[in-house]
């Protein structure tokens, strides 16, 4: 199993558009692709919270992780139209776009 991180930064007062683009549009295409197990939409806290607990705080403002059962799999889907489809849909709300990729090693 492998886990595609994906950070995103939305273009100035494009929060709304970018949260819909990703919760309405790019993660339910993707739940449908084989290989697919699971994302989860995740969003830090507050740079004041973050500071109180001596946290980093990050350079972005979404972050999606998803869960592929290969990277083959996650591959494939990058490949197909829809992906592009959907994606330049965040794309368009997106100030700046970085992504990782990791190995999961174990599970609890």
């Amino acid at each position: 199993m492998i886990s595609l991180h994906v950070y995103l930064t939305p273009l100035t007062g494009k929060f709304s558009d970018l949260k819909v683009a990703v919760t309405e549009t790019w993660l339910p295409a993707m739940t449908k692709q084989p290989g697919f197990i699971n994302a989860y939409l995740l969003q830090p806290f507050s740079d004041i919270e973050l500071k109180k607990n001596d946290a980093n705080i990050p350079d972005h403002d979404l972050e999606v992780v998803a869960f592929w059962r290969s990277e083959k799999e996650r591959l494939e889907w990058v490949a197909r139209p829809i992906h592009d489809e959907v994606f330049n849909q965040v794309l368009s709300s997106t100030e700046k776009v970085s992504y990782t990729l990791k190995t999961v090693e174990n599970n609890w």
